[in-house]
């Protein structure tokens, strides 16, 4: 990918990864630093990138960087139980209204699935367009697809 080829898809890629990273966190502005971070990574390597491979690259660089992200949260929170004073509610528990079960259903998918169902039902991507961004077979993202709709139908009929 030359130089100019990155400028100009920079516009018709950013609407595209900053959806799929903030449909995935769930959170704009950390979703803007994903975006930015999978950007920043695509420049530095931008010759070594086919043009046809950019979307891919760009919204595989998103998911990696929220999965750490993910992990740091899961770790601070961790420490904030131990530390949390006896009685008083952590900020996991004082969160724990504030989300709807559709956010925690989507939550507790695996991050494949969750990447699937959001290329597919909301950005409407196809199964080879999908296949081809996430470096994966057809038959892999339609697999994952049943697993995760069926995964979200178990866990939101439970209630």
């Amino acid at each position: 990918m030359t130089r100019a080829e990155y400028n100009d898809n920079i516009q018709s890629w950013s609407g595209n990864v900053l959806r799929f990273a903030v449909w995935n966190c769930g959170d704009r502005m950390r979703g803007e630093d994903a975006m930015q971070e999978a950007f920043a990574r695509l420049w530095e390597i931008k010759e070594q990138v086919a043009v046809e491979k950019g979307l891919g690259f760009l919204l595989t660089v998103v998911r990696r960087y929220l999965i750490d992200c993910f992990r740091h949260d899961a770790v601070v929170a961790r420490v904030h139980r131990e530390m949390a004073l006896e009685g008083e509610p952590t900020t996991e528990q004082r969160n724990y209204g504030l989300s709807d079960e559709m956010q925690n259903a989507l939550n507790s998918l695996p991050e494949v699935q969750r990447s699937i169902i959001q290329l597919r039902d909301v950005d409407g991507y196809s199964y080879k367009e999908i296949a081809q961004m996430l470096d994966i077979s057809e038959q892999q993202v339609q697999v994952y697809l049943f697993r995760a709709r069926t995964n979200m139908k178990k866990m939101l009929t439970k209630k």
